[in-house]
Order: C-alpha cells, then sequence, then structure tokens
C-alpha cells in the first residue's frame, strides 16, 4: 500500500485561519439580529414631537380645556403658553389660528407683557385680518406701544393704519401722525359725561340720568366749549406720552399708587355691576314705598304729594337695596375667599391703649 496514514497534528497556524472565517460570520449574525431587534423597538415606539414622546402630550380637545381653565383662573401668561400648546396639536384653518393668536395677544397684554402680546397681534394678522377683532387689534396694538413708550413706532403704525379721509370726518386735531376727528371727540365728550353721570347712579333713575346727560351734552353743542375740552384732552395726552417715555410708570412710588387706585377701581366696578344687574326699580315700586314710609316726605307739617316726593323716594329706595345687595355680595365673598378677622388681637390693643392712657393720667396728677 502506497498510502499511508497521516498522524501528524495540523499546524497551529493553519487551525487559527480555519477558524477566522467562522468567527467573522458569527459576528456579522449577530450584528444583523441586533439591528433587526432595534428597528422592531423603534417602529413600536410611539413617534415623537418636537424632541418630545407624543404619549407626554394632551390631545387637542384636551389641551383647549386646560388652556380655558389657566384663562378662567387668571392665570394669563401660563393660559397663553397652553393657547399656543393648542394651535400645534389642533387642525386649524387661518381664521382660527388669526383668532387664538388674537387671544393669545389679549392674555399677554392683560398681564402686561406688551412685548409678547404685540408679538401675538402681529402673529394674528399675518393669518389672516378678521374684520370683526381687526379695529380691537389696531387698539390695542396703540395702547402696547403707548404703555412701553415707544411713540415713535406708534406714529409709524398710525401711518400704516389709519386713513381718515376716507371716511369723510372732519378733523380737529393733530398729534404727530394721530388725527383726531369730530367723531372722536364726540366720543370723548360723552364719555366723560358718562363718568361723570356713573358717581350720582345712586340719585339718579334711568329717566332722569338719560334727561341730564342730554342737558349735558347740550352744553358742548358750542365751539368754544368743545374747544376748551379739546385742548384739556390733548394738555393730558401730551402729558402722559412724556410720563411714558421718561419710563414713570416704572417708579416703585408711581407703581403702588396705580395699584392701589386700580383695586379700589376694580372693587367698586364690581359692586356697580352688581346694582346694574340687580336693580331694576319700577313706578310700582316707588309707589309702593312712598305708600309704607308716608311718614318720612312731610314737609313743614305738609304731607308731600308722591310727585312731589318721587325723586327723594327715589333715592331712599334704591339706597335700600343697594345696602342689602352689597352685604348679601360682601358675606358670600368673604366665605368664598376663608376671610378670618382676629377681633381678639384687636381687643388686646385696645386693653394696653387703656392702660397706657390711664398711666398718663395718673402720672399728670
Amino acid at each position: 500500500m502506497n498510502e499511508s496514514l497521516q498522524f501528524e497534528l495540523p499546524n497551529r497556524k493553519d487551525k487559527a485561519q480555519n477558524r477566522q472565517p467562522k468567527i467573522l460570520i458569527t459576528l456579522m449574525i449577530i450584528t444583523l439580529i441586533a439591528v433587526v431587534a432595534n428597528t422592531a423597538i423603534v417602529l413600536t415606539q410611539p413617534k415623537a414631537i418636537s424632541g418630545k414622546i407624543s404619549e407626554t402630550a394632551l390631545s387637542a380637545d384636551l389641551q383647549k380645556k386646560l388652556a380655558l381653565k389657566l384663562e378662567k383662573q387668571g392665570l394669563n401668561t401660563v393660559a397663553a403658553e397652553a393657547w399656543k400648546e393648542y394651535l400645534y396639536t389642533a387642525s386649524l384653518d387661518e381664521k382660527e389660528t388669526a383668532m387664538i393668536w388674537y387671544r393669545i395677544g389679549k392674555l399677554y397684554q392683560d398681564d402686561t407683557s406688551c412685548e409678547n402680546a404685540l408679538d401675538s397681534y402681529y402673529r394674528s394678522e399675518s393669518y389672516e385680518k378678521v374684520d370683526f377683532i381687526s379695529a380691537e387689534i389696531a387698539r390695542r396694538i396703540q395702547e402696547c406701544l403707548e404703555s412701553m413708550g415707544k411713540f415713535s413706532a406708534l406714529r409709524h403704525e398710525l401711518s400704516e393704519r389709519v386713513d381718515m379721509d376716507s371716511s369723510g370726518d372732519k378733523i380737529v386735531a393733530e398729534i404727530g401722525p394721530r388725527k383726531i376727528s369730530t367723531s372722536e371727540l364726540d366720543r370723548q365728550i360723552e364719555m366723560k359725561i358718562d363718568q361723570q353721570l356713573a358717581m350720582f347712579a345712586s340719585y339718579l333713575s334711568d329717566t332722569d340720568r338719560n334727561k341730564q346727560k342730554e342737558d349735558m351734552l347740550k352744553q358742548f353743542s358750542t365751539s368754544s366749549r368743545r374747544m376748551m375740552f379739546l385742548n384739556q384732552y390733548i394738555i393730558e395726552e401730551i402729558l402722559y406720552r412724556k410720563a411714558r417715555e421718561i419710563k414713570l410708570a416704572d417708579n416703585p412710588d408711581v407703581r403702588d399708587m396705580l395699584r392701589d387706585q386700580e383695586r379700589s377701581l376694580l372693587a367698586k366696578k364690581v359692586i356697580e355691576k352688581e346694582f346694574t344687574n340687580q336693580i331694576h326699580i319700577t313706578p310700582g315700586d316707588l309707589t309702593t314705598y312712598y305708600e309704607a314710609n308716608k311718614s318720612k316726605y312731610v314737609h313743614k307739617e305738609r304731607q308731600q304729594p308722591f310727585e312731589e316726593a318721587k325723586t327723594e323716594v327715589f333715592k331712599a329706595l334704591r339706597s335700600q337695596k343697594e345696602g342689602e345687595i352689597q352685604q348679601h355680595l360682601l358675606s358670600r365673598l368673604k366665605e368664598q375667599y376663608d376671610v378670618v378677622i382676629h377681633r381678639s388681637a384687636f381687643v388686646k390693643e385696645q386693653a394696653e391703649e387703656t392702660d397706657k392712657s390711664d398711666a398718663v393720667k395718673k402720672g399728670s396728677k
């Protein structure tokens, strides 16, 4: 037999070379499995929106409810941000988007964030100029620019927006590019009269109030009175602009005064609103009150007839109703806002003040 059995062990180098292809194949299989597994994980994950996992975001309906709730609670800036999130999640047309940006602008403006408010108003107009809010946006933009003391920007804004010649309204004065027309002057006069009459709401019936307003408006029918009012209005306007330019409203003392005045004004307006909604005095109410309180309307031992005492009867009845409404309102609000007055603290202070007063008296003796 020529062939002989080979009992020699293979060379170590040859063995290593035979193992390399197997190792490479194994690594390729492992890598392929990892890629497939990773792809499966990615496909089963929720889509990301703006770098955030969508499962953490609210639906459009829930986002809208959140924005409305925040807005109702007076959290204006937070509500504005919530409305922005709603814009990103909801499918709105251009008009709806414009309306939401207008709403966001109002929230920012109410929170005295005029820069954000202006941005929102301009965004609203960029999407679509909605007819029934266009004038309101223009007015609010003017208010923001004025409050920021940016009167140069305001001049450009007004020059772009206002075209008084198209209305045929007569111009009576100009402050830079702002033109004051006869119709605006009339509106300012009427507004001032309404403010004055509001102080006497408790003493005037609707009929008397309207009659008084008519008489006061007639006083401004003459050129001299209208010119006098216009001069006063312009003086207030330019002084107001100067105050804004020198940032007078940023002075801490002025801010405190404005805050106190705002608190008093708003408190008064809440009560006035309650009176307007709840007080409705009819001629029958006046007659009934007069008959029940005739003894109060005797003048020089003579009983005043109803027509003669009618104005006084109205004042008394309205005052009575106002007292009842105000007392009910305050009781309800104290309960709502959990008001607690610690009267014992004042009793202790009164006792200490009495002791000091007695000691002073004894010392003087």
